[in-house]
Formats: C-alpha cells, structure tokens, sequence
C-alpha cells in the first residue's frame, strides 16, 4: 500500500524547517530462483501537492494494470481504486465535473475509506457511511453525489475482480423526510438595493455586478465567463455562451451547464443605462475578449505602473468565490442579512439568481419563459424550485365548466304506437 511520509529537514525557511515528503510503495518482484518477493521503493518530493500527485498515479498504475489480483486485491486500499476510476473519466466528463468528483472523494470520502482495504469495506459500513452524510446536515445534493462517488468506486473493484459485489448496493435511496428540504434564500428588490448600495461606496464594479445577477438570473461560473462582446446593449440583451472556473495555474474555460444553458437573456432598461455608463469606463472595452467583470490584485500582487489608481485587474475575470467572500457576504452582514456559513443556511451568491426568478414571476412573467432565462433544461426544474411564486392564475380556465347533469329521461312513447294486426281483426 502506498502511503506519503512528511520529513523535516535541518534548513530552515523563515524560521520553519523545510520539509519534504516521501511516496512509499512496495512492488512484487520474480526474483531469478523464480521466488516472489516484496521491493520496497520511495521518491521524494519537495512539496504534498507533487507528492499527492505521485501516489495517485501509483495507486491508479496498479488497480489498472492489475499488479494485485485475488486476495491481494482484497488487500488494496480503497484510494486505490477511487483514482483509477477518476483517471478513467478523464476526457469522458467536462473537466470541471471531474474536479467535482475530485472534491467529493477527497472532502467526504477519502477520510474515512482511502485506506481501508477495498474487501473489508462492508454494507453496514456504507450504510453508516450514508448515515453520516445525513447527520451533518449537507444538501441532498451533496449526499448524493459524494456517496455516488463511493459506490462507482466499488463498482470498479467488483469489475476487476477485488470484490464479488458491491456492499453500497444494499442502501436504499434518500426519501423524502431523510434530508432537509432545499430552500432558496431570494433577496426582495429593497434587500438587493441596500446590498448593491453597500458595496457600491467601496467598490463601484461590484456593486453593480450584484444588481446585474439580480437582474439577469447568471450562474456563478457563467458571470465569471462573460466578456465584452457578449453584452449588446442596442438589443438590450446579455449572451451566455461559456464560463470560467479558477484552477490552480490560471483559469479553465469552459460549456454552461446544458444545451439549454447557452441563451440570451433580456436586459431591464435601466440595467442597460448602468453598463452602459459602466462600459464607458472600462479601460479594456474595445476588447471583445476582455472579462465584463474583472477581478482585483490581491494585496502581495504587484500592481502595474499605469493601474496605479484602479485595483482591478482588467485583464482576469472576477472569482466568484472570492467576490462572496470579501464583498457580498460583509455587505449581507451589514444590512442585517445572514450570510452562508458552514451549518448555516444563510444567502448565497445563487440566491441572487433566486432573486431574478422570484422577482421576474412576481412581476408576472410566465414560469416557461422565466425557465428560458435561466437556461433550465426542463420547465419541470422551474416548477419544483418555485412553485410557491408562481401565480395561481397562470394557465387558469378562460371558461369555466359547466355543471355535470344526468340526461333527462326519453319520453314514454308506448300510448302512441298502433298494433296494426289488431286494428285489422276490429275492423273484419
């Protein structure tokens, strides 16, 4: 089993000793007398990411090139097979559904089975596994996906032979009642006026990007993927093509979420006279390429001679994890909001696209076409988040139906019908 040894060394850097991390593994070797014997090898590395790094390609080399089969394999850690089966959906997901994958193992699953032996991994345990995942109060969503995770780990472990079944099988699915329900945080128009106006005394950009995702209903990502030439102002429309997420070494752009995530969405007029006032001020506007929405230089970044004046830099887009964190979060806090928090289900920065879709079928649009603007894939998505907003009187009877009756019953004929045989024996 592969394991990262963390060594202290004599030099030091700033006061601290500098450390390096050792990868262990042991291989099975055939010796020349045709005995099998265990080598045991290392590499050193100066840093736990590069060192991180290296046993999962260890780990992934062995469960794929089935170096342990049998009760061997039995044996193998659980990580084992979690990063073969990550690096197998390399080029088959988005690379951001893979990173999410990535996040889950390491964040909830990891923890408690990357060194357990993938063949002591019993149902009781996953069932405790999912138990546990409940109690700490995370979304359904959340559950879901991180004991997916799990489970498709060991369904790779049963197809290489390691296991005979799968133990997560046996765990029935989430019902309702199990976990509590998912509910939005939408902002009232005065809420996100006192937020926008919060920020705007410090940080005008930010300010109005606050009203802008209000307004337009825009994912997180997909704010972070706009660019000039995706605002036109003469149609008043905003494109949603792309987005942008932070990886480490710089930014990885990507699809939206669907095929119907790639939309264009309507702009409020008075939204179009504020980027327009906006744009006159960015200094990368007759760039197309240029982010809509910049970040800043954080506060050890050098900041250009002729950007001395403006912190932003124009030439990243903003981070919309950073954007909570240091703006809208302490603005939330200061017009006596309650801002997200681990175990607090407070107002996220996807509230404000709550925000829009509250406000847009409060203010009587049509639930389809309020779908539309958020890039939902089904209206189905649209009715079970907000059915509580949408008027009742939407799709209601123009006419109403009239009152069921029974048919009146058929008259009594019989007095008026003639037996013509008996009128001829009267008439003889």
């Amino acid at each position: 089993m592969a394991h990262i040894r963390k060594i202290e060394t004599n030099q030091r850097r700033n006061g601290k000793p500098v450390a390096h991390y050792e990868v262990r593994w042991t291989e099975t070797v055939v010796t020349a007398d045709g005995r099998r014997r265990k080598k045991y090898k290392q590499e050193t590395f100066p840093t736990k990411d590069a060192a991180d790094d290296r046993l999962r390609e260890i780990e992934s080399e062995r469960a794929a090139t089935g170096a342990v089969t049998g009760r061997e394999a039995r044996l193998e850690p659980f990580a084992a097979f979690a990063y073969a089966w990550l690096d197998s959906l390399s080029g088959t997901v988005k690379a951001r559904t893979l990173a999410e994958y990535r996040r889950l193992y390491e964040t909830y699953v990891a923890p408690e089975f990357a060194t357990r032996p993938v063949g002591g991994i019993t149902p009781a345990m996953a069932r405790a596994f999912r138990a546990d995942l409940v109690g700490r109060g995370l979304a359904r969503g959340t559950i879901k996906h991180a004991f997916d995770v799990f489970r498709r780990t060991l369904d790779l472990a049963v197809q290489d032979g390691a296991i005979p079944s799968n133990p997560a099988v046996s765990v029935p699915r989430l019902r309702t009642g199990d976990v509590e329900p998912f509910a939005p945080h939408p902002l009232t128009s005065d809420q996100v006026g006192a937020v926008a106006a919060h920020i705007e005394k410090t940080y005008p950009v930010y300010g109005l990007a606050v009203l802008f995702l209000a307004a337009t209903g825009l994912r997180a990502a997909e704010l972070a993927g706009l660019e000039v030439a995706d605002l036109d102002l003469t149609k008043r429309t905003i494109r949603v093509t792309r987005t942008k997420r932070k990886v480490r070494g710089g930014w990885e752009t990507g699809t939206p979420k669907s095929r119907k995530s790639r939309r264009v969405v309507p702009l409020d007029g008075w939204l179009v006279d504020d980027l327009r006032a906006y744009l006159a001020t960015h200094p990368r506007r007759d760039d197309p390429s240029a982010p809509l929405f910049p970040a800043r230089y954080g506060r050890n970044a050098p900041v250009p001679r002729e950007e001395a004046a403006n912190t932003y830099n124009w030439a990243v887009p903003v981070e919309p994890g950073t954007f909570y964190a240091n703006y809208l979060k302490p603005a939330l806090t200061a017009v006596g909001l309650p801002a997200s928090a681990p175990g607090v289900r407070g107002v996220r920065l996807h509230d404000l696209r709550h925000t829009f879709a509250v406000l847009s079928l409060s203010a009587g649009a049509h639930y389809m076409q309020v779908s539309k603007w958020l890039g939902h894939e089904s209206y189905v998505t649209t009715l079970t988040i907000y059915a509580d907003y949408i008027d009742e009187s939407e799709g209601g009877k123009a006419t109403p139906l009239a009152r069921p009756t029974a048919p009146s019953p058929a008259p009594d004929r019989g007095a008026n019908v003639i037996n013509l045989a008996d009128r001829r024996r009267n008439a003889g």
